[in-house]
């Protein structure tokens, strides 16, 4: 059986590894220079890095028993890292109780509901969720923790993550985020433990890269999808610049917008569906800086002169020796992708950027910067309005012998490495259940 995936993100390897596993002869096509999509990484100094941060929590199991059956389990590093919050001009430390107790701007009433909220997400089921899906978001946390604590600690995120979208935003969505953090925190008073793979995530690409082409499997870069042709029924080949390739299946791991694209002619409920999902780009800073910005892995932007979602100072989880000492850090701002700032250059990002980072730390400036890089994807996030889960597409389509993974398909967890990982594996299991 001949079956092509669509997108060598880690969903696509993932599904493609799967299938070459099982005998089937895989063709992966991406449309970049390399593969790994969002959890791609580019040469810097004598190693690479990631373009977008990445972090492991402590309940990524499908990416846990990935990277074992791999032989790469023992490059999974462990962190307790620190998380800061930058509010009125200053850093405060948001890791543990006592620090959220020392926080000015909360009544000691509020700080109490605050931490009784988080534990009950934290203690409660990961389908717990579905009860609150049809409430939006600024509703809900304004009930479970309060307006003043809503405006200060809530709002600023929702609103930077997702822009004009925010009023729409599903309250699962914010309660999933709540409790898989939650869940990377094994005792109330301990700080988050959070990993990272020696080697970034290019150790995991290049090793199920290199199964996937020893399992028989073949992968073509710089090999953009154009067509998904389908005849009675049932898809037959996928058209790209230089011919087609006549298949029994097709796996497509691109985003929803994306795939409306390369199929549309696709009738019915379902591609009704894929037309629909509206999604968020993203523009992220990459700095390699001389000194560091802060102690902190994670630092929530909640003032409002700074128009960032946070500030990732990932030297700080992953040391990224290779530099030599110089600091690591991510600054993703998410906007649609007709956006003004979407269309800046790299030299009008920084600067903006730069400047932010100076009234975080008044000892930074322009100079402290060593290599600065700028990345754009046009979608980088679903918007997870109220009733998504209705709204999201299934795997298999109406179309037979056509499966698809997006990140909607997630809802309401986030597009991590291991739920990527999971939807393709779930993709591959239900094509050779169906067709093998």
């Amino acid at each position: 059986m001949k079956v092509v995936i669509i997108g060598g993100g880690v969903a696509g390897l993932s599904a493609a590894y799967e299938l070459s596993k099982k005998g089937a002869d895989v063709i992966l096509l991406e449309k970049a220079p390399v593969l790994g999509g969002l959890a791609s990484s580019f040469p810097l100094e004598s190693s690479y890095i990631e373009r977008y941060y990445h972090f492991i929590c402590l309940n990524d199991f499908a990416l846990f028993s990935l990277l074992k059956e791999l032989g790469i389990d023992k490059r999974l590093n462990w962190v307790y890292t620190k998380m800061g919050l930058f509010y009125k001009g200053k850093i405060y430390p948001f890791s543990r109780p006592w620090d959220l107790m020392r926080f000015p701007y909360l009544t000691f009433g509020e700080k109490l509901k605050f931490g009784f909220g988080l534990m009950d997400i934290k203690r409660k089921g990961v389908d717990d969720w579905k009860d609150i899906e049809m409430r939006k978001a600024d509703e809900w946390l304004k009930e479970q923790f309060g307006e003043n604590i809503y405006y200060i600690l809530h709002e600023p995120l929702i609103r930077h993550k997702f822009g004009s979208y925010a009023q729409k935003i599903s309250a699962a969505w914010m309660w999933a985020r709540i409790h898989r953090i939650g869940k990377s925190r094994s005792k109330i008073l301990q700080r988050e433990i959070l990993g990272y793979i020696d080697g970034g995530t290019k150790t995991l690409v290049d090793e199920l890269e290199k199964r996937i082409t020893s399992n028989g499997g073949k992968i073509r870069l710089k090999e953009r999808a154009e067509k998904i042709i389908h005849k009675n029924g049932r898809v037959c080949a996928v058209q790209f610049e230089k011919g087609e390739i006549e298949c029994d299946a097709i796996i497509s791991t691109i985003s929803a917008p994306e795939l409306a694209e390369i199929i549309p002619d696709g009738d019915g409920p379902y591609w009704d569906k894929i037309r629909k999902i509206e999604s968020i780009g993203v523009v992220c800073a990459l700095l390699i800086t001389k000194e560091s910005l802060s102690e902190n892995f994670w630092l929530n932007i909640n003032d409002p002169k700074i128009n960032l979602a946070g500030v990732i100072e990932y030297s700080n989880l992953n040391p990224c020796h290779f530099l030599n000492g110089s600091k690591v850090l991510y600054m993703p701002q998410y906007i649609h992708s007709e956006h003004p700032i979407f269309k800046n250059t790299k030299e009008e990002i920084i600067n903006t950027y730069s400047k932010y980072l100076s009234r975080i730390n008044s000892r930074f400036s322009e100079d402290s910067i060593e290599k600065a890089f700028v990345f754009k994807d046009k979608y980088a996030q679903p918007i997870c309005e109220t009733g998504f889960s209705a709204l999201t597409p299934g795997i298999k389509t109406s179309i037979k012998g056509l499966y698809i993974t997006d990140s909607c398909q997630l809802h309401p967890d986030d597009r991590t490495i291991s739920n990527s990982i999971n939807l393709g594996k779930k993709a591959a299991e239900m094509l050779s259940a169906d067709l093998m």
